[in-house]
């Protein structure tokens, strides 16, 4: 096979994975972190629920399944879920710079006890809304990229937030600011000392 020969089967088989209607499990949601010795049990452990769901408010288990829903509504692809470490993780379009080359090898995550505030952003260019978790001031840069890297995405690999897109925008805020709650964290423009309505539609 001469050289010209072996540049096309390179091409084509990157063309193909490019294309692929499920894109490569580089970096398995059970593998969140850079060790490898991880019980896929252990994600959305419910040993992170440190305090008791309110009375009629939802679960620990299924505010973190409508987060997720709300993230694959836009992205099929896209995921929610606490790591075995007990870090808030996203993967998916998320702190993009360049959304055309997303390749879903990378996870953003935070402790929820480092979430600051979460804000709830409108786009009126796109119409593609989302929210942002805010890193509390003694923690600048909580946020941290886990992966494989990509040499398209300058983006870096720590931040001071982690913004992405979600539907319904509003109603995925207060559950990502109950979930901090039920985690033992206190998002401040939450008032989780005693929230009022963090229903989110689950009921």
């Amino acid at each position: 096979m001469n050289a010209r020969s072996l540049i096309w089967v390179i091409v084509a088989t990157v063309l193909a994975a490019a294309c692929s209607p499920v894109p490569p499990q580089y970096f398995p949601a059970q593998l969140a972190s850079l060790t490898t010795e991880v019980e896929p049990a252990a994600i959305n452990s419910v040993s992170y629920a440190i305090r008791p769901p309110l009375s009629d408010h939802p679960g620990y288990l299924e505010t973190i399944k409508y987060i997720d829903n709300g993230i694959k509504y836009n992205d099929q692809y896209g995921e929610f879920f606490v790591s075995y470490d007990g870090q808030l993780c996203f993967r998916g379009l998320v702190n993009r710079q360049l959304v055309m080359f997303e390749n879903y090898q990378n996870y953003w995550c935070m402790f929820p006890t480092a979430v600051n505030n979460v804000d709830a952003i409108e786009n009126n260019v796109s119409y593609v809304n989302s929210v942002r978790l805010w890193c509390v001031h003694s923690a600048p840069q909580c946020a941290r990229r886990f992966g494989y890297p990509l040499f398209l995405d300058e983006s870096g690999w720590v931040g001071n937030s982690i913004t992405v897109q979600i539907v319904p925008y509003r109603e995925a805020r207060r559950a990502l600011e109950y979930l901090v709650y039920l985690m033992g964290g206190n998002a401040r423009q939450a008032e989780l000392s005693a929230p009022t309505d963090v229903s989110f539609g689950l009921r």
